[in-house]
């Protein structure tokens, strides 16, 4: 029987759906309808599920990430994905935001440390390169970090790696406003690809939790709460 591994992500402006059947990219939707994710991702996944002549219960388990971002858009797609895994009875694959970012510079054998704007002067930030197995081993874990923070890891991965290092950004512009000098190290704009998303989804199928163990990763408190920052490297 296939394994068709349904992938959401609405953690960013965009609003991301893809498909998977037995670890081949099925299709997959990029959207940038900002606020409007709540109200269309049930729509847009119906569509995206009949244009491939596949079903709700045809699904296997939903590749969902869970973070970071932006906090209404990382809540709306727990709450649709969860809920969807929980009416189908199937498993959730939560990851993260950033991972599924670095997969589509990564696996060409460069060192990708994807930007997430957070607000406060910081980003949403990790790092990542590419495995024999395809998969990714993690260099930096995601935290939240203040622009010279991180500009100092980048600098150091730019070093050891022989400058071989890429920043995925989701907002290029913003972020650049962030340095107080153009980085040696290019800025490209990147969001997350659903076909991707649902991709991982297949490869850390070891990953799966039922729809009630899936938690937020918001590495930093919402803008009216007391502000903490989470700084980890490995």
């Amino acid at each position: 029987m296939s394994q068709i591994i349904l992938g959401i992500d609405c953690c960013t402006r965009w609003t991301n759906l893809g498909l998977a059947v037995d670890g081949v990219i099925l299709s997959e939707m990029n959207l940038n309808i900002g606020r409007q994710q709540a109200s269309k991702l049930p729509e847009l996944v119906e569509h995206m599920l009949t244009m491939q002549n596949i079903v709700l219960e045809d699904i296997s388990a939903v590749a969902l990430t869970v973070g970071p971002g932006y906090f209404t858009g990382v809540r709306v797609g727990i709450a649709y994905g969860c809920a969807l895994a929980k009416g189908l009875d199937i498993p959730v694959i939560p990851l993260s935001t950033l991972e599924v970012m670095a997969y589509s510079a990564s696996k060409f054998g460069i060192t990708a440390v994807p930007l997430v704007w957070a607000g406060r002067g910081g980003v949403y930030a990790a790092a990542y390169c590419g495995e024999d197995d395809g998969l990714q081993k993690e260099l930096i874990h995601p935290s939240f970090f203040e622009i010279d923070d991180i500009r100092g890891e980048i600098s150091r991965l730019h070093n050891e790696q022989d400058n071989n290092v890429c920043c995925l950004c989701d907002d290029v512009k913003r972020i650049a406003e962030l340095f107080s000098e153009t980085p040696e190290y290019p800025l490209v704009h990147c969001i997350v690809s659903g076909g991707i998303l649902a991709y991982l989804g297949t490869q850390y199928k070891a990953r799966e939790v039922s729809p009630e163990q899936v938690r937020p990763l918001y590495l930093r408190d919402p803008d009216f709460g007391t502000f903490q920052k989470n700084i980890k490297n490995k």
